[in-house]
């Protein structure tokens, strides 16, 4: 039950890294950064199945649950990496990993983050929020990214969270 101690409203983001498991693949080969790239997971039937799909690749119509094979029709170029497998399962840890590093980051502004997937997390902003006034118009915001980032929400299409999220903590970053 709510006490007159306890805060009404709570200011809580979900931070979903975008691209994920291609973005974790780029990193370890960066030669494919920039180009229409997708990881397929499991068996090869078809080219496997697609868990990941980059924005050059999306661009060409190729989307997360097709089949390689598909996705290569409507993508020529399309570069496929595959999820790596012990005795026949997923071997995740690259990816689990990376989205330690990230927590690790997240963690660094806010003292309650909850991991909610390997590339999903929960931060409680509600203590930023009242240090730091944010703008009444998402226009007035910067377009500023924690790390690098291959495209800015702009780009993308997406909603530019990352933006209203680096705001808070603009002092920090820089």
């Amino acid at each position: 039950m709510a006490t007159a101690s306890t805060p009404r409203h709570r200011a809580v983001v979900l931070v979903d890294m975008d691209c994920f498991y291609v973005q974790v693949e780029q990193r370890l080969a960066p030669d494919w950064n920039g180009k229409p790239c997708a990881v397929a997971q499991y068996n090869t039937f078809q080219g496997g199945g697609l868990i990941a799909v980059n924005y050059e690749a999306r661009a060409f119509g190729v989307k997360r649950g097709m089949r390689g094979e598909q996705a290569a029709k409507l993508a020529k170029d399309l570069h496929l990496f595959r999820v790596p497998e012990v005795r026949g399962k997923a071997d995740l840890t690259r990816y689990r990993e990376a989205g330690a590093e990230v927590l690790s980051v997240l963690c660094q502004f806010s003292e309650v983050v909850e991991r909610a997937s390997i590339d999903e997390a929960y931060l409680d902003l509600t203590e930023a929020c009242k240090a730091v006034p944010l703008p009444r118009s998402a226009d007035a915001l910067p377009n500023s990214f924690l790390g690098q980032t291959p495209k800015t929400a702009s780009q993308s299409g997406e909603d530019d969270a990352m933006s209203v999220f680096s705001t808070i903590f603009d002092d920090t970053m820089q």
